[in-house]
């Protein structure tokens, strides 16, 4: 489709001030936690009026929704080609496990800022499925990767959803360990990514006779 030549840079503005508005959400619910986290301090923290906040985004639910969404997609970024380039659904699994880790130690403050809002949403929609639906899917894709897998025989018979929440649950349980600033030794991330992997290949091995 033709993008007229007078549009091109406006859309180029308005996508550059909302990665730079919620790029301030990010740090600041990293720095403050979710709650203290205000519209005014991110648009401070972003070098904006408040209004300027508001021209992009409903409301802070809107702000919360941007943040999950940009680090789902940094996390597809890095991890989405690899997975999909791994030979078998077993090494598919485990470069997702291990390279999950990578990822949360790459960007911690995104990593803080995405479990805040979870905790929250947690908090306040008691009952509700939907507190993170992006997290829903992911667990949909790897029990899809684990049913693949189980059926070309490289996992043990094992119950696809209820094996990738507990993948999800190996994997949240080292964030707060990995997320960490500043950064930690790279030796040491490298020895929590091979524990996690470690994990994640005991927890689906299929047992040879």
């Amino acid at each position: 489709m033709h993008v007229p030549p007078q549009s091109a840079p406006g859309s180029f503005v308005r996508s550059a001030r909302r990665g730079q508005i919620v790029g301030a959400a990010v740090a600041v619910i990293a720095e403050l936690g979710v709650a203290r986290a205000s519209v005014v301090k991110i648009a401070a923290h972003a070098g904006v009026s408040r209004g300027v906040v508001a021209y992009h985004f409903r409301d802070l639910d809107d702000v919360h929704d941007a943040v999950v969404a940009e680090v789902y997609r940094l996390g597809g970024e890095r991890l989405r080609e690899r997975v999909a380039s791994a030979p078998t659904p077993r090494d598919a699994l485990l470069v997702f496990a291990g390279g999950s880790v990578g990822f949360y130690a790459e960007f911690p403050r995104h990593m803080v800022a995405l479990q805040e809002i979870l905790a929250e949403r947690r908090r306040t929609r008691t009952g509700s499925r939907d507190a993170l639906p992006e997290h829903g899917r992911e667990i949909d894709d790897v029990a899809a990767l684990l049913a693949a897998g189980r059926e070309a025989g490289q996992f043990r018979d094992l119950d696809p959803r209820t094996t990738a929440g507990i993948v999800r649950a190996v994997l949240d349980s080292v964030v707060a360990r990995v997320a960490v600033t500043p950064p930690l030794p790279a030796d040491e991330v490298d020895a929590i990514r091979r524990e996690v992997v470690a994990a994640v290949d005991g927890l689906t091995r299929r047992e040879h006779p």
